[in-house]
């Protein structure tokens, strides 16, 4: 069975630091990357619409093939299970369904496993098979997933190309699991065996390697076009900068000098 790669496609980069401008604080950086990627998610949805309700469904799936992904939209959780182990032997399975990625729990996640995330990076194909066997509880989760796959295009983008290469592959192992774990509808840590074994052979792990070479063209690709808005995007900065001079706030003091007497007391 073959994998699909073309949803990562358009990855943005994450909330992190690549957009931040240097006079904002970090919280006041993240808000303001998630409006603007907000903003853009309701100009795609609302032409959209327009798109489905003039009958025109292939331009409107083509429109959707074009929204970026990113943290907040690379992945939703169709369904969480938890297994809880009574004393009679009996097993209760409570599953939610419907839960959305968080930007915030993402965050959280990469603060609390950092660690744990480096080594997996740098592991080798039988360390990574014993650390998924071993933190599978960890490492496959969707955050992890979408961790390896948005700093890798945040290490292309820097120009980190060896980094890239290790995030991609060691992201495909936990990906490719993922997309095994789908149709079968099992919790992918219970296919890590199988996969695994799958890899076995020689061929096989040609197979895999083509996959992951696959991915990273697609990354790279994306990298360029992503420098490419940057550059567009920081000249439409630059050209609308003395529009933004012009609508700077004044003081409330400032204000209040400029005013005649009527005005200062309101009707």
């Amino acid at each position: 069975q073959g994998f699909d790669y073309s949803k990562w496609d358009k990855l943005e980069i994450s909330d992190d630091e690549e957009t931040f401008h240097p006079n904002l604080d970090t919280g006041l950086n993240v808000r303001v990357n998630r409006i603007t990627r907000d903003r853009k998610e309701e100009e795609i949805d609302e032409e959209k619409k327009k798109l489905e309700a003039s009958g025109k469904f292939d331009e409107a799936e083509k429109l959707e093939s074009r929204r970026p992904l990113h943290v907040n939209n690379i992945c939703r959780i169709k369904e969480e299970r938890t297994i809880i182990h009574s004393r009679d032997g009996t097993t209760k399975d409570k599953t939610k369904k419907g839960e959305e990625f968080s930007v915030d729990e993402f965050t959280l996640f990469k603060q609390d496993n950092a660690k744990l995330l480096e080594a997996f990076e740098n592991a080798d194909w039988e360390q990574s098979r014993a650390m998924l066997m071993e933190r599978g509880d960890v490492l496959m989760q969707e955050y992890a997933n979408s961790y390896f796959m948005l700093t890798a295009l945040e290490e292309e983008m820097k120009g980190n190309r060896e980094r890239m290469k290790k995030l991609c592959r060691q992201g495909q192992i936990v990906s490719q699991i993922h997309q095994l774990a789908e149709p079968m509808k099992r919790p992918p840590r219970d296919l890590v065996p199988r996969f695994f074994e799958k890899f076995e052979r020689d061929e096989s792990k040609a197979t895999f390697e083509e996959g992951v070479n696959h991915f990273m063209g697609h990354l790279q690709r994306r990298a360029i076009e992503k420098k490419k808005e940057e550059d567009e995007a920081a000249q439409e900065a630059a050209a609308a900068q003395p529009a933004e001079e012009e609508m700077q706030p004044v003081s409330l003091v400032e204000a209040m000098h400029s005013m005649s007497k009527e005005e200062r007391m309101g009707p």
